[in-house]
């Protein structure tokens, strides 16, 4: 494996690695956006509707039970409209990052196993060093995102 080959795979991994992070900010970005427009939208449509079935409802359950009432109906429906935006999944974008990402891992495990590092500088000793350490930093980054995805 020679320096160049070796820089070229480290930039591909730190390419995916941003490519993963903007994916991620622009999911988050647009489902915050959405989920912001769809909660003033139905803020809005909620309170008239509270204040026809507040008007509609007092003569029947009373000045006491009808805000309570209402109260819990729309503390249900936003639980419902949590529950919802807590299952939008993200976009193809991720799974293409991630793609990019492992596959310049692959090929540097690849070429550490095939050729002594760097034109043979310690040969198979250094690259029996450099191959665990490699697999473990790329392992326990790809097990970070998994942890906060």
């Amino acid at each position: 494996m020679n320096l160049n080959s070796f820089s070229r795979h480290i930039r591909l991994i730190l390419r995916g690695e941003v490519l993963l992070v903007q994916a991620r900010l622009a999911f988050a970005m647009k489902r915050s956006a959405f989920l912001g427009f769809a909660l003033l939208f139905a803020g809005l449509g909620f309170v008239f509707i509270n204040m026809g079935l507040f008007v509609w409802l007092s003569p029947l359950w009373g000045p006491v039970w009808t805000p309570a009432g209402l109260g819990l109906i729309n503390l249900a429906l936003a639980a419902a409209a949590l529950a919802i935006a807590a299952f939008v999944k993200p976009g193809p974008e991720m799974a293409l990052a991630e793609e990019i990402r492992n596959m310049a891992a692959d090929s540097i495990e690849t070429e550490i196993r095939s050729a002594p590092l760097m034109g043979g500088l310690g040969g198979g000793s250094v690259a029996g060093l450099l191959l665990p350490a490699i697999s473990t930093i790329i392992g326990a980054m790809a097990k970070r995102r998994k942890d906060k995805a």
